[in-house]
């Protein structure tokens, strides 16, 4: 039914994808990352949110061929039954199962188990089969409570600020970056974003989410403000200005010196919009599936010894070759 192929997941004797990472005739894209952004299909099944950003990272306006799916609602293409689930990862991110006869298979892609302030809570389909990513899929990566974690976060920023630093968060531009500008809103201190932040961040409006404090990224600034901007290209600001902290939120942030070193980073929080180690276990613990497929990964290995050792029927997409799952 499912095969391993241009390392992507095709739903075999169909045309579907699944975040096909080259150009097909009719890929599900599951959330708006870059990963999943980065190709031009002839048509793609996503959420509104998804479609929207699709439209503007992708074809810069132009139309776009989509069929825009609501969560919980079922629809088929051929003999597959398809529905939409939240996955608490992202504005619009989505799983997808898949039931073909008996067969129920859930393709994950990326997941949060905890409440995103931006998302819809996740939610739990029952499944026979498990298509996951493992993006923090070793034992180390087990996360702090998180609200204290968002505390220690702001105290710090109000705490620079009023030193008189500009405070540099580097984030990724759809999800996290507005994930922290809700987080500092209340703190009633400027928030400049770098230009294509700021542009993605007004696109939240058509899905009824406003912003406040929010000015574009203007050179001439005089004020200590926070300023948010891409992991990319964040060397001309760090140049120019004085009195700067350079900060990121990230699940990473678990292995501080390493995260530090590759960013240059005076502070970090471990803030993620994945789940953590033990996040991921629950979500398996609850969906049930007879057999789980993890997607290639840093952690992936090691996560399928891990689910081994616990019982679990699991393998582990290869690259170098197709797999088919049956």
């Amino acid at each position: 039914m499912i095969e391993y192929q241009d390392s992507s997941i095709h739903v075999k004797d169909s045309i579907l994808w699944l975040d096909a990472t080259k150009k097909k005739g009719l890929s599900f894209v599951s959330h708006a990352h870059s990963e999943q952004m980065s190709v031009d299909h002839d048509k793609i099944i996503a959420t509104k949110e998804t479609i929207e950003f699709y439209k503007k990272i992708i074809l810069k306006g132009k139309p776009l061929n989509a069929l825009q799916m609501s969560y919980f609602r079922t629809f088929s293409i051929g003999d597959l039954t398809l529905t939409l689930y939240p996955s608490g990862h992202t504005p619009g991110a989505a799983q997808l199962l898949i039931k073909k006869n008996e067969t129920k298979i859930l393709y994950s892609s990326h997941i949060n188990i905890q409440n995103n302030m931006l998302c819809d809570e996740i939610y739990f389909p029952k499944a026979d089969e498990l298509i996951m990513d493992s993006v923090y899929g070793n034992i180390k990566y087990q996360f702090p409570e998180k609200e204290k974690e968002e505390e220690n976060f702001k105290n710090y920023v109000s705490e620079q600020i009023k030193q008189g630093f500009f405070v540099v968060i580097l984030a990724n531009p759809y999800g996290k970056s507005q994930y922290i500008i809700k987080l500092l809103e209340k703190l009633n201190i400027s928030i400049y974003l770098q230009n294509k932040i700021y542009q993605y961040t007004q696109l939240f409006k058509i899905f009824g989410i406003n912003f406040t404090n929010i000015k574009p990224f203007v050179n001439t600034i005089k004020e200590p403000s926070v300023i948010i901007h891409p992991y990319e290209n964040v060397n001309k600001i760090l140049t120019e200005k004085k009195n700067i902290k350079v900060i990121s939120l990230s699940g990473l942030s678990v292995d501080k010196d390493y995260f530090h070193k590759l960013h240059k980073l005076d502070e970090s929080f471990v803030l993620s919009d994945n789940s953590d180690f033990n996040g991921l276990l629950q979500y398996i613990k609850i969906i049930k599936p007879n057999k789980i497929y993890l997607l290639p990964g840093h952690n992936s290995l090691s996560f399928k010894e891990i689910l081994k050792d616990l019982k679990y029927n699991v393998e582990e997409f290869v690259t170098s070759k197709p797999k088919s799952l049956f």
